[in-house]
Order: C-alpha cells, then structure tokens, then sequence
C-alpha cells in the first residue's frame, strides 16, 4: 500500500472569500472547527460552513463511529385473536425476535424497540 487514508472522527467543510471550498478535520469538532478558523489567513474570511455528510461522514462524523440504529420490530395485531404472553406480545414472538438477532449477528440482549399497532387495550382480557 503506498499510502494509508486516515478519517478523524470529525470533518467539516467550509468555503472562503477567497473562494476556496476545503475540508478539516480533527479528533472533536472543536478542532475541525479551529482548523478551518486558522485557514483564514491565508484564503479570507470564512462564508459558508457545515458539517460533512458523505460516504465517510455523517453530519461530520466519520460513519464507523456512528452508533447502529437501533432495532425497529412492529406488530401489528389486527385480526389476532391468540394468546398473549405477560408482555402482551403474541406468545412466542420475543424468543423469534431475539433468535432473529442471533441469526442476523446482533447482540440477542441489545435493547430492541417494539411497536404495537392495533393492539388490544391492556384492561382487555387476553386469553393465556
């Protein structure tokens, strides 16, 4: 490998009066924001400036340290008329979504959001 690429956990870009358009980075935005601040001298006042979003960054951070969203599982219970577990899930379906994660590489305890549509009230009886 002739040279190796490094991406900073920060990037911004900004333009100039000069009409330079350059990037900075840094390990905080604080210092992306410096870096760019201290090009001043040499390219004029800065006009415009932002946080990156591309292949690398998003919103000016370098993707890899971006957190995964989390897990989005949404039951929609119209026309279900089985047995609810002590969580008012259909029975069995929290050991699917957690062998799921096992089968797609995720962590089967990270923490998953669950979105209940249409489902019955929870004074309703539910049958066990």
């Amino acid at each position: 490998m002739e040279h190796e690429e490094f991406f900073a956990p920060w990037r911004m870009v900004a333009a100039f009066s000069d009409g330079a358009r350059l990037t900075f980075d840094g390990f905080t935005e604080e210092q992306a924001k410096s870096a760019a601040e201290a090009a001043q001298d040499e390219h004029g006042d800065i006009t415009w400036w932002d946080h990156v979003t591309d292949v690398n960054y998003e919103d000016g951070r370098y993707y890899k340290t971006v957190p995964p969203p989390p897990c989005i599982n949404i039951v929609d219970y119209d026309g279900y008329t089985g047995p609810l577990d002590e969580n008012g899930l259909p029975v069995g379906l929290a050991e699917h979504i957690a062998q799921a994660n096992v089968e797609e590489g995720r962590d089967p305890n990270e923490a998953q959001i669950i979105i209940k549509r249409n489902a019955p009230p929870d004074d309703q009886p539910h049958e066990k």
